[in-house]
């Protein structure tokens, strides 16, 4: 009888390093945003201003090849509201009044793909999942739990 192992390349090793070129955010201030989000050990978090032409959108992308979150933040800012995919569940108009909500929602919506990635080997697949995911924590204060995916064919508890 064989026997089939799932080969998973676990979390690499290292803090998360942060980076940030945007003037209204540096890093350390970045770090307070963050705080009480999951870490994507291991790899650089980016926060960059974005430059826009009529009006402000979301983001952002995750660099396999580099170990690099990229997060780009409009630039001017103005609150706005983004059309974001939740599958089955619809998609609704997000509201976006701060700076800090928009670097929380792409960072999770990065970090799921990371973790996805990690343990699946889906990589920039689950947009859906991850847009859940982000909307359902970008404002939750206090500590928020990776994504919890279940495999196919596993029953919902």
């Amino acid at each position: 009888m064989a026997m089939r192992i799932l080969q998973v390349p676990g979390r690499p090793p290292g803090p998360m390093a942060v980076r940030s070129t945007l003037l209204t955010h540096p890093p350390a201030r970045v770090r307070d945003v963050l705080r009480g989000l999951p870490v994507a050990t291991g790899y650089r978090l980016s926060v960059k201003p974005l430059r826009y032409r009529t009006r402000p959108h979301l983001q952002a992308f995750t660099y396999w090849d580099q170990l690099e979150i990229l997060i780009q933040v409009p630039e001017p800012f103005r609150p706005f509201q983004e059309l974001v995919d939740l599958g089955s569940r619809g998609a609704p108009l997000v509201a976006f009044r701060t700076r800090r909500d928009v670097i929380r929602f792409l960072y999770l919506h990065e970090f799921c793909h990371w973790w996805l990635y990690l343990l699946h080997g889906w990589g920039t697949s689950a947009e859906v999942a991850c847009d859940r995911y982000a909307v359902a924590n970008y404002r939750r204060t206090g500590q928020v739990a990776p994504p919890a995916v279940r495999w196919r064919g596993d029953r919902a508890a």
